[in-house]
């Protein structure tokens, strides 16, 4: 896709959404921030009227598919023009989920229960190790009986399912669809850094009992992998058009911006920082861009190094980008009712999100690695 097909699917995302966004996303962003009020549901099903998902799910009835390079660079467009990240956050969580259990007897299930397209979350984290688990999964029949907690869930009070991830009664982790209505499922709020308006919160669930069917994989850790690494990218996209309308709030303000009588933008010193930023979004647009065109064809694929190259560069620019344009902004980078300190916030839940950055860098050495003791020529390592 060159850059004019590029723009094409920019002006045809804003024409479909920005007044939704400006009208619908954008007022009482401040206030959800300061008070950690969650986004109601009903604006992603609204969104969705507006053909929001159209590139993200496959949709028979239309012939629609999922084209990860045009679902990217929506969600991109989608972080340029929401003030509140939360709501390309929730975007991609419920674009993923519901991509992957699509025409599944487990979503089929769960829609009995739900108004509208069930929204589906990830719910994994438990603040250790993934092969240390705890809670149960135990099959009865047609029905399996679910005990777990889990500490931390984007989405929690605003979805309406989320795959869990539970160790069975031989110790397997098993990826189970859960409803927050199902009995013994309890969410409560959980206060975070950024992304407050995304309802973050605990799940918990004690001897809940649900259909068989429910069962999403009997190979949790593969499918958790599986969902980790082809959802990289498109976590984030979103940050990473929140990066540029940041550069551009800030070249706006120094260009308006005076100081002794000259404009902040005639100075050197601010336009290196400009340089720098301009960098890092750039740098980071290349990135992502690059994995979404080569991003994989096999949906199972557990690793591939592009689309992590991708969440590892946006999640290291971005709050670098932040910093330096409260230092150019002067005063307004430190107003909470400015966008500049609550996106830094917001950017520091990438170095942990989907992966904490230090796990990332280490498995892109290995792969590295990998990759260098296979095409190494024999006579080489005797050198």
């Amino acid at each position: 896709m060159n850059q004019s097909d590029r723009d094409i699917l920019a002006a045809e995302t804003d024409y479909r959404l920005s007044e939704f966004i400006r009208t619908r996303i954008n007022p009482g962003t401040v206030e959800r921030d300061t008070d950690a009020i969650p986004l109601d549901p009903s604006l992603l099903h609204e969104a969705a009227r507006y053909g929001l998902f159209r590139h993200a799910l496959n949709d028979e009835a239309t012939r629609r598919y999922f084209d990860p390079l045009r679902w990217g660079l929506v969600l991109e467009e989608l972080g340029y023009l929401c003030d509140d990240l939360a709501f390309p956050l929730l975007a991609y969580l419920c674009a993923g989920m519901g991509r992957r259990l699509h025409g599944t007897p487990a979503v089929e299930q769960l829609a009995l229960t739900c108004q509208d397209r069930p929204l589906i979350g990830f719910a994994f984290t438990e603040n250790r190790d993934a092969l240390s688990m705890r809670g149960r999964l135990t099959r009865c029949g047609r029905t399996v009986r679910v005990a777990t907690s889990k500490t931390i869930v984007a989405g929690a009070l605003v979805l309406d399912g989320f795959v869990t991830y539970v160790p069975d009664e031989k110790g397997y982790v098993t990826a189970v669809l859960l409803h927050r209505s199902d009995p013994g499922v309890t969410i409560a709020p959980l206060q975070v850094t950024g992304f407050r308006a995304a309802g973050f919160g605990t799940l918990t669930a004690l001897d809940t009992v649900v259909p068989i069917d429910r069962i999403v994989s009997n190979d949790g850790l593969a499918h958790a992998q599986q969902v980790l690494n082809g959802e990289a990218p498109f976590f984030v996209a979103g940050p990473l058009g929140r990066m540029r309308a940041i550069v551009e709030a800030c070249a706006r303000h120094v260009m308006t911006t005076e100081r002794h009588g000259t404009a902040l933008a005639e100075y050197p010193t601010v336009q290196g920082v400009l340089g720098q930023m301009c960098a890092l979004l750039e740098t980071s647009r290349a990135t992502v861009h690059l994995a979404l065109e080569n991003y994989p064809a096999d949906a199972d694929a557990v690793w591939t190094t592009s689309l992590w190259m991708a969440k590892y560069t946006v999640a290291e620019a971005a709050p670098r980008l932040a910093l330096l344009a409260q230092r150019l902004v002067g005063t307004n980078g430190f107003l909470h009712s400015d966008m500049y300190a609550r996106h830094l916030r917001d950017f520091s839940g990438l170095l942990a999100g989907g992966n904490p950055q230090e796990k990332v860098q280490i498995d892109l050495g290995i792969d590295l690695l990998h990759r260098m003791r296979s095409s190494a020529h024999p006579d080489r390592n005797s050198r």
